[in-house]
């Protein structure tokens, strides 16, 4: 179930629904080990390199996604109908239903690098967060909202269960999430409008493909 958790979330992250050309640099820390994470988005097309361990590429107009293991050199695809029956599945392990968790304003005011924010706190089904949410950041509600509405169109189980993007009114710089029973920390570094060139969603050559583990019923 765990594993299961991991593929959605990182499809999370990394998928967004027709936007303009972005670049955007985060720090994430996942129980304590600390990385960037580089998200390059051109239209329907997004990709995320995770690290120097993963990069997941993906084409919301079609649902395909492709994710590299670059130590292993290995490759996994992942077309529309997987991806909406690993959502399905991902539901049901989770027991999906009742009204989403609403993340709180706490009145509280802190400057997170350049940016003036308002936190925000959150307690749902799967855990505890905490938001730190910019309100003049420039084009948030096109971000939140491309990624949002992707999400709902997959299906994704997480939407009873953790605030969404559109929930808040900015952009979250920072947050700081315990989520069945592990730490994820993630800062914005930087989110720019910068041309992002075609080749940036070509797969890297020699790696071997892996099949896609079978899921039950299938």
């Amino acid at each position: 179930m765990k594993k299961l958790i991991l593929i959605f979330a990182v499809t999370a992250f990394s998928l967004h629904n027709s936007l303009a050309d972005w670049i955007i640099t985060q720090k994430t820390s996942t129980e304590g080990k600390s990385q960037e994470m580089v998200i390059k988005i051109k239209g329907d097309k997004t990709r995320a390199d995770i690290g120097d361990q993963m990069t997941v590429i993906s084409d919301a107009a079609s649902g395909q996604v492709t994710m590299f293991m670059h130590s292993q050199k290995m490759m996994m695809n992942m077309n529309g109908d997987s991806m909406k029956s690993i959502m399905a599945l991902a539901g049901q392990l989770l027991d999906k239903g009742g009204a989403p968790a609403k993340a709180e304003a706490t009145g509280q005011k802190e400057k997170v690098g350049e940016y003036d924010t308002e936190i925000y706190t959150w307690k749902g089904k799967l855990g505890t967060g905490k938001f730190w949410v910019a309100k003049n950041f420039p084009d948030f509600k096109e971000l939140n909202m491309g990624q949002d509405k992707l999400m709902k169109a997959l299906g994704n189980p997480t939407a009873a269960f953790a605030p969404q993007s559109s929930d808040f009114p900015g952009m979250v710089v920072k947050s700081e999430m315990s989520v069945m029973g592990k730490s994820f920390v993630s800062e914005l570094v930087s989110a720019k409008h910068d041309p992002v060139d075609e080749a940036a969603f070509k797969a890297p050559e020699g790696y071997k493909e892996m099949k896609m583990p079978s899921l039950p019923g299938k």
